[in-house]
């Protein structure tokens, strides 16, 4: 999932840009994009965000502007491609310390942003690979995509993982099984939303639909146990994911 944040003091132009980022190379369910109309606005939020991927932002905003803006983003988020828009100001020498992918200017034509919107897609799914996690089934094995893994769970020699029955990639006459340690999957996983609800298993925290005292339920009708001591920081975890999404 590529978290992007788009600020903007136009509503209407964030709009124009979420448009044209769909037709540039993202696609929709593989998004979540934050729309900010104020430098000030966006700065304030960003603790809340563990990741941005993909910054665009205006140049020419009241009050904080887009020089200063930058420079604060850049201090949370360093790896993250930023790219800048403006509807007359031309690219400054301070412009560039903050070093943005792309200056645009809005009076591009549609072909023109679209021809530069694909590189910055591009660049950003060069940035930010989202792992697989290699498995084995029915003695094939299979990478698989994190939105389709459920849980993981400890087994003899390694560990089980339960995908998503929802998905058609795969079928279930048998479980899809890992020779790595759940603890070294875990290190793999904590950035990309996996958290552990017990000591014999850790989530995928988009998939669960509620959390108990004792347990939870997942996507799939799943009930899984939550031990006590691991109750305090999955329900952190999943908080924290929820927010993302709003």
């Amino acid at each position: 999932m590529y978290h992007i944040a788009i600020c903007d003091d136009v509503v209407d132009y964030i709009q124009y840009m979420k448009r044209l980022l769909f037709q540039s190379g993202f696609a929709e369910d593989e998004v979540t994009i934050y729309e900010y109309h104020f430098g000030e606005e966006m700065i304030q939020a960003l603790e809340k965000h563990e990741r941005i991927h993909l910054l665009i932002l205006d140049m020419q905003m009241k009050k904080l502007g887009g020089n200063e803006t930058a420079k604060l983003f850049r201090k949370q988020f360093p790896s993250a491609v930023m790219v800048f828009c403006s509807g007359s100001c031309m690219p400054t020498v301070e412009s560039f310390e903050t070093t943005p992918f792309r200056y645009l200017l809005k009076e591009y034509t549609d072909e023109k942003m679209i021809q530069e919107l694909q590189a910055v897609v591009q660049e950003t799914k060069n940035r930010y690979i989202e792992p697989v996690v290699l498995g084995t089934w029915k003695r094939n094995a299979i990478n698989l995509m994190l939105s389709d893994i459920l849980y993981i769970a400890i087994a003899r020699n390694g560990c089980e993982i339960y995908v998503d029955p929802q998905s058609v990639k795969y079928e279930f006459e048998k479980h899809i099984t890992s020779k790595k340690k759940l603890a070294d999957v875990y290190e793999d996983l904590k950035d990309y939303g996996f958290e552990y609800a017990h000591n014999s298993y850790i989530v995928n925290l988009n998939h669960i639909k509620r959390i108990t005292a004792k347990e939870l339920q997942m996507s799939d009708g799943t009930i899984l146990t939550v031990a006590r001591s691991k109750e305090k920081e999955l329900r952190l975890a999943f908080a924290k994911q929820k927010a993302k999404k709003y």
